[in-house]
């Protein structure tokens, strides 16, 4: 342990991202902005690769500042709960994430600057996703209140996706509109980011611990379970309604591949169902996740082809 605390602190911050943070995520978070690019430039999709890079690393710095205030607002509880995280060991400090999230507001104010001269569209996008943001981090004032709603807990959170898309479509036009494409998609972001906290949250008998809240506990693991395939099944007509409004029709190949997503992760959650434990749960993460990407990814081809 010693030697740990001991070690250079970018070896030290690594062990933080890899157990909190996981670089496997970030092509989602680049994949989650283009997407945002794609509906905000219907029109025109001309971008230089080099907006579009800024663009990508924005949206991971958001995610990343998310994380952050995350650690900030559970610290006390993962205590409790989780002590043998990289931060509750004493390896990583708050003060250290604290410098992460200065800096990644100093780089998401920079970047809007080099993207787009004409800066209060930006602020004012960016302005009501911190607002939410800090809503979150608060708890929205009524922290055990919300702890006793679950539901609404992961809800209200989760409403933080729309705010993303709109800050992330006005980075590639400041003066974009509130078009049905654009708030197909914040419900598509919702709709997704919701579905997997669910599952993620939806755990077998071997993980379930009196003192830790999940759906399987409150719900019971089949009707979470159905609300996750609800919520799958709400995530592909999402893809349909956004990608037939944008384009204007709808390719015959995404019935097809769209279909097949979501039969192959029912499947899994049905197999969780009968066998309910730690390797399928973390099968469920897999193909929930999946599915959320490759939903992005067909709308991203649809609309460019």
């Amino acid at each position: 342990m010693s030697d740990v605390k001991n070690s250079a602190f970018f070896s030290r911050f690594m062990l933080w991202v890899h157990e909190r943070f996981p670089l496997a995520n970030l092509p989602l978070f680049v994949v989650i902005y283009f997407l945002s690019m794609c509906v905000a430039s219907l029109e025109n999709k001309s971008m230089s690769l080099m907006s579009i890079i800024v663009g990508s690393v924005l949206s991971i710095s958001f995610f990343l500042l998310l994380r952050v205030l995350d650690e900030h607002k559970d610290y006390k509880d993962d205590c409790i709960h989780h002590p043998g995280r990289v931060l509750q060991r004493g390896v990583i400090r708050l003060a250290h994430l604290k410098i992460i999230g200065v800096i990644c507001v100093i780089l998401q104010l920079a970047g809007m600057y080099w993207l787009s001269p004409e800066l209060k569209p930006l602020l004012i996008s960016w302005g009501l996703l911190l607002f939410w943001t800090g809503l979150m981090t608060k708890e929205f004032f009524a922290p055990e209140w919300l702890k006793q709603r679950f539901f609404l807990y992961a809800f209200s959170h989760t409403l933080i996706m729309p705010f993303i898309i709109w800050w992330l479509a006005t980075l590639t036009y400041p003066h974009v509109t509130l078009t049905l494409p654009l708030v197909l998609l914040m419900f598509l972001s919702f709709i997704s980011g919701l579905s997997f906290e669910i599952t993620r949250k939806c755990k077998g008998p071997d993980e379930d611990r009196p003192e830790v809240t999940t759906y399987s506990q409150l719900y019971g693991r089949p009707l979470s379970v159905f609300f996750i395939i609800l919520l799958l099944c709400a995530m592909a007509l999402m893809q349909y309604l956004l990608i037939l409004n944008g384009k204007g029709a709808v390719p015959g190949w995404f019935y097809s591949i769209s279909g097949v997503l979501t039969l192959f992760t029912i499947g899994q959650l049905v197999r969780f169902l009968i066998a309910s434990n730690k390797v399928n749960r973390k099968r469920n993460e897999l193909m929930v996740g999946l599915a959320m990407m490759a939903g992005y990814l067909l709308c991203i081809v649809a609309l460019y082809d």
